[in-house]
């Protein structure tokens, strides 16, 4: 096991914005994101995914507000630079050990670089 933040190198704390696709088209969403300051928005598949530094958070959330576009969540968390994709045993295990770091009374907060396909958490989940 590694020292506290030994691989925070690894992860850039930003601010992350998603928005359902029905609750703004997405120039709309567009321009009032990099108008408040946000860094990039992009189609996250099922919804609008605006990245922001965590010094814009507040304002591209107060911009979206007062528009009246509902937010499906936002958060400033650590987003890693590369992630790495898994599937089988290995997802299971990654996930078995997540849930048992995130269950631990001393851990705050985990962060992770897996990119697990949707298919295969559903499959896992049924398990």
């Amino acid at each position: 096991m590694g020292a506290a933040g030994c691989v925070a190198w690894m992860f850039h704390k930003r601010g992350v914005i998603r928005l359902d696709k029905g609750a703004a088209d997405e120039d709309r969403v567009m321009e009032l994101a990099l108008d408040a300051g946000a860094d990039d928005v992009s189609d996250a598949t099922d919804c609008w995914e605006i990245v922001t530094a965590p010094e814009t958070f507040e304002a591209v959330k107060a911009a979206l507000d007062s528009a009246k576009i509902a937010r499906a969540s936002a958060e400033v968390t650590m987003v890693p630079e590369n992630t790495v994709s898994l599937t089988g045993k290995d997802a299971e295990h990654t996930l078995k050990l997540l849930d048992d770091l995130e269950e631990h009374d001393d851990i705050q907060n985990v962060a992770s670089n897996v990119d697990i396909p949707q298919e295969e958490l559903e499959r896992l989940s049924a398990a």
